[in-house]
């Protein structure tokens, strides 16, 4: 069951530093993680970000986790996320900083090119600045 640890990508950063329990760190916000059917999905603060811990690898918090949307793909011109179908069977939904998300329990028909991924939106704010900010990583379905 898949973990996403969510932090920001510098001391002043505005962008996410994504990581995840499979062992996938890109060292910035360009992350996909592989999922399975039935996978339950959590995304969480990076503990490697908090209070305490070593920041000069450089992980530093975001504030508050406030949203994960899933994001199919829209008509254009041009094309927001080509290829993005709903892979979620639940979810998914964030409470106290803590997303959860079921996937399908079966998969779906390949898209056309033979991938099922989605797109999601991760919504954040940053410590002393309630702008609403979000990123958008991928799950594939294996």
């Amino acid at each position: 069951m898949p973990t996403i640890y969510v932090s920001r990508n510098g001391q002043n950063g505005t962008t996410l530093r994504l990581r995840d329990s499979e062992g996938h760190n890109p060292n910035n916000d360009n992350l996909t993680t592989d999922v399975n059917a039935s996978d339950t999905v959590t995304w969480e603060k990076d503990p490697w970000a908090e209070p305490g811990a070593d920041h000069q690898a450089g992980y530093f918090p975001i504030d508050q986790l406030t949203s994960v949307t899933g994001k199919v793909e829209e008509p254009g011109p041009p094309k927001k996320y080509p290829g993005s179908i709903n892979i979620f069977a639940t979810g998914p939904t964030v409470t106290s900083n803590v997303g959860t998300a079921t996937i399908l329990a079966t998969k779906p028909n390949p898209n056309p090119g033979g991938s099922n991924f989605e797109n999601y939106s991760i919504g954040y704010t940053l410590p002393g600045d309630s702008t609403p900010r979000s990123d958008d990583p991928k799950l594939i379905m294996r």
